[in-house]
């Protein structure tokens, strides 16, 4: 038992004998003033012993602290007053500040500071998630100069075109040239005028199979003002089922039939001999019954061409298979060569013709990327007109389409007013011939679902930097197993999400390096820690913008600190009081008694 409880109950027991004698005295005069003095004696005698504590509230400015981060100005740095930290990535010359390792651990180890004044860049958002609660003023520096922004899809297929967006921001008074170089050679270029924030575009058709690192040169006259990798992976396009109906086997459909068999397309050819009588090739494929288009036979196929003369000589129930199929996610190519309609599916676009200019050549592009195609030998007159639910795909040079896709369902709708690309392949253009089809294939079929996919967390991994691997596993529940280079990590399982399971990882060494997820191998890669720079740079100073904007805080000029105190009651007021007591009964027992 702690003391005071002893005190107060030896000075209850006390307090109750003395009451006790004063009841039991004989003289009863003067009884209720003797009472409350033996209980004002006893009362303050225990508070001699055991203090009266209580607490008070004091509002004061609390301490801050100057931090310094990336993108701090060293000759700025001397003007400011105050206690000065810096992260160790900050060069700051001969002026003096104590380097923080570990911002956390410092502001948990000096509670008494409550707010900071950040200069610099900023700091990143897994840094800001510690600042919640503090008092928080940002003197950003001035943005910095170069690629700020950027974007690309890091795998492709060989119909894809690897396309590189983003944001260059020139704060030179001189153009800055940005180059987009690969495999040794520049694939495409733009300038960015001085003073200005520009949006770029660079794009090429990567000509490889496998893992490359394209480059993004900043050139300024002579100068060489960044390099930045461009990490691309490039997959064969997985081969898909292929249905062919044709009204009758014309040229078109005899190269594009050995074509897709030269690739290892799986596919099934029908073409009509005479009423209700076809002729059915199976290449790559096991044979089986096209006579009824069914949508169970559909079901079979990623995608579905078809002319527009054998599409209305079809039967209103096969139509009606075909229409549900689209709407479950095949794709359907319809070819037209008449301006008008004959079925309700392949009027969806209008059409116009105009009369084809003997011996003028086709130039064509891809209107989602502006790819140009070798020109085709052919006089064209039938052309497209889109309308808002449809979108162009192939165009000619002066924006005439002549492929539209429209968005059915699930599926998707292609109607192409080319019926002679074969001539590609007659003048020597096989590469062109491959794109076109290519590339209508890749955007008409059936999309698959992966099996699994893999997020890195930050976009730019770093060499030493913790790296989050997220991956969605079809498999819900089962633990995957993830490797880094022969190292064994350790899954944690979302909760909410039971598919998804992620790791951290500290990466060892830049370049490309590959991830194991279960059977499958993911080629990933490690930047360096000077790469993309201007880009984290903007990253961090806008995520700072938004951390004190999202803070929920009252004027940090003004703002105090709300001080709690421990005082105690001075003893000396208990000493007068029992002194005062004691007083009392001493001379009501000796003088007035008698």
């Amino acid at each position: 038992m702690e003391f005071k409880y002893i005190a107060i109950l030896a000075g209850l027991l006390l307090m109750a004998f003395l009451l006790y004698k004063e009841v039991r005295r004989a003289n009863r005069a003067r009884l209720i003033w003797r009472i409350l003095a033996n209980i004002v004696a006893m009362g303050c005698f225990v508070l001699l012993i055991v203090p009266i504590r209580y607490e008070t509230h004091l509002k004061q400015n609390p301490d801050e602290i100057i931090l310094l981060t990336d993108g701090t100005n060293p000759d700025s740095v001397a003007k400011l007053k105050g206690k000065k930290y810096a992260l160790p990535s900050v060069n700051l010359k001969d002026e003096k500040a104590n380097i923080l390792s570990d911002l956390s651990y410092f502001l948990k180890s000096n509670p008494n500071i409550r707010k900071l004044n950040i200069y610099g860049y900023g700091l990143s958002k897994f840094e800001l998630e510690n600042l919640k609660g503090y008092q928080v003023n940002f003197h950003p520096s001035v943005s910095p100069n170069g690629i700020v922004a950027a974007n690309w899809s890091a795998k492709l297929k060989t119909s894809d075109v690897l396309d590189v967006q983003g944001n260059y921001q020139n704060t030179s008074n001189q153009s800055v040239k940005l180059v987009l170089k690969g495999l040794g050679q520049v694939v495409d270029s733009t300038t960015v005028e001085a003073e200005s924030n520009k949006s770029f575009s660079l794009k090429t058709h990567p000509k490889q199979l496998g893992k490359a690192v394209y480059e993004i040169i900043a050139l300024q006259k002579n100068d060489t003002l960044a390099k930045e990798p461009v990490p691309v992976q490039v997959d064969d396009q997985t081969p898909m089922k292929v249905l062919i109906l044709a009204s009758f086997p014309d040229f078109e459909y005899k190269f594009l039939k050995n074509w897709l068999y030269e690739n290892q397309y799986p596919l099934a050819f029908r073409s009509q001999i005479s009423k209700n009588k076809y002729a059915s090739d199976f290449l790559n494929l096991d044979s089986m019954n096209l006579n009824q288009i069914s949508t169970s036979a559909l079901k079979k196929f990623d995608i579905l061409i078809i002319d527009e003369e054998e599409l209305a000589a079809l039967s209103p129930g096969e139509r009606s298979s075909i229409n549900v199929a689209v709407n479950n996610g095949i794709g359907l190519l319809i070819r037209v060569t008449g301006s008008k309609a004959l079925t309700t599916l392949s009027g969806k676009s209008n059409r116009f013709e105009i009369p084809p200019l003997k011996g003028k050549t086709l130039n064509l592009t891809l209107s989602e990327d502006h790819f140009k195609f070798s020109p085709l030998q052919i006089e064209q007159g039938l052309f497209l007109k889109t309308n808002q639910n449809e979108q162009p795909v192939i165009a000619d040079v002066s924006g005439k389409t002549l492929v539209t896709s429209t968005i059915n369902g699930y599926g998707k709708i292609l109607v192409s007013a080319l019926s002679s690309t074969y001539n590609w392949i007659l003048s020597g253009e096989k590469t062109d011939y491959a794109a076109y089809w290519s590339k209508l294939l890749a955007n008409a079929a059936r999309k698959r679902n992966d099996i699994q996919s893999v997020n890195i967390i930050p976009q730019f991994p770093v060499v030493n930097q913790k790296t989050r691997i997220i991956t969605d596993l079809s498999a819900a529940g089962k633990l995957p197993i993830l490797k880094v280079d022969d190292v064994q990590l350790s899954p944690r399982q979302n909760m909410e999400l039971p598919f998804q399971w992620d790791a951290l990882y500290w990466p060892q060494k830049s370049g490309w390096t590959n991830l194991q997820v279960n059977q499958t191998i993911e080629p990933i890669y490690i930047y360096r820690k000077n790469d993309w720079q201007a880009l984290k740079y903007q990253q961090t100073l806008n995520d700072t913008h938004q951390f004190i904007q999202n803070l929920s805080q009252i004027d940090t000029k003004t703002q105090l600190a709300d001080i709690v105190l421990t005082e105690e009651v001075s003893i000396w007021w208990f000493f007068a009081a029992f002194l005062f007591a004691a007083a009392f009964l001493w001379y009501e027992a000796r003088i007035l008694a008698f």
